[in-house]
């Protein structure tokens, strides 16, 4: 698959996920992790890492204000 096609799935996902996750009152986390093992056929390793780091900047961004 073309890195760019990649990226714009992967960032469609994560709106959607955003969204999804803010409307029930979820993490992100629940829903993309699935998202990108199931759907995009990531290593869950990854998906996982990429979870924290995004759980990591949200609540630093949150601490500072």
């Amino acid at each position: 698959m073309d890195p760019i096609i990649f990226l714009l799935i992967v960032f469609l996902f994560s709106i959607a996920a955003g969204f999804l996750g803010s409307l029930l009152g979820l993490g992100g986390g629940v829903i993309i992790v699935p998202a990108l093992t199931l759907l995009l056929h990531i290593n869950i390793h990854f998906a996982v890492g990429a979870s924290i780091i995004s759980v990591i900047a949200t609540s630093s961004g949150a601490a500072s204000a």
